[in-house]
């Protein structure tokens, strides 16, 4: 009866792993046609009697990032880079990749140098870390000249005083803006990168097709 028992467990088992391994078959199969919602389901389906199958949850991450769900690839990379030592670092590229399509490049500057750390020769997330960190700089610059030119027109509209000039001497010798402590700390990781990025000879991509969304997902 003990035997009849175990016979019959090993082969729910079995039969458990046999469906996963389809799903993940079938799943892979409609993603190469770009079939992305149904893929999804498949992976959804693997999940479902796996829930720690880092293959079906990379496969999920990445359908989910190709319908615009960008909050459910998020997820789903986040735990491939739980589950498994072998994808976190791709996982880890398109996490990046996800939080930055969502509008958050906060969190994709941390996924991306996560990344780096785990494959300091990843040109792609250094490239993609570095377009960040210029864009953060190009929108603080563009700020700081925004202040400028409005504390430039505050004092010529300022009135004058008895002599006919302008009360405000600054208008005359306008003072540069600070640069704010995290813009300095933005520069030095930029700093960083670029050393990085030279010690494992790679040189910065200057094709305008390399920009950020060309080609950016690794593939799966």
């Amino acid at each position: 009866m003990r035997k009849c028992v175990c016979l019959l467990l090993l082969f729910a088992v079995t039969s458990a792993y046999a469906g996963v391994r389809a799903d993940l078959r079938q799943g892979g199969k409609l993603y190469e046609d770009k079939k992305y919602g149904q893929a999804l389901t498949k992976y959804t389906q693997a999940l479902a009697q796996e829930p720690d199958n880092a293959e079906a949850s990379f496969g999920a991450g990445a359908a989910a990032y190709y319908l615009k769900d960008y909050q459910a690839a998020e997820k789903a990379f986040a735990d491939t880079v739980r589950q498994s030592d072998e994808l976190a670092q791709d996982a880890l590229f398109n996490l990046g990749n996800a939080y930055y399509r969502a509008g958050d490049s906060q969190q994709a500057q941390a996924a991306y140098r996560q990344a780096i750390v785990k494959n300091p020769k990843d040109k792609e997330a250094i490239h993609n870390l570095q377009l960040i960190l210029q864009q953060r700089q190009n929108q603080q610059n563009q700020n700081d000249q925004n202040k400028q030119n409005q504390d430039q027109n505050s004092s010529n509209q300022s009135p004058q005083n008895q002599d006919g000039k302008g009360q405000a001497q600054d208008q005359q010798n306008p003072q540069q803006p600070s640069t704010p402590q995290q813009d300095q700390m933005g520069k030095d990781d930029a700093d960083r990168v670029m050393q990085m990025a030279r010690e494992n000879e790679y040189r910065k991509p200057t094709q305008a097709g390399a920009a950020m969304g060309s080609n950016v997902e690794k593939d799966w």
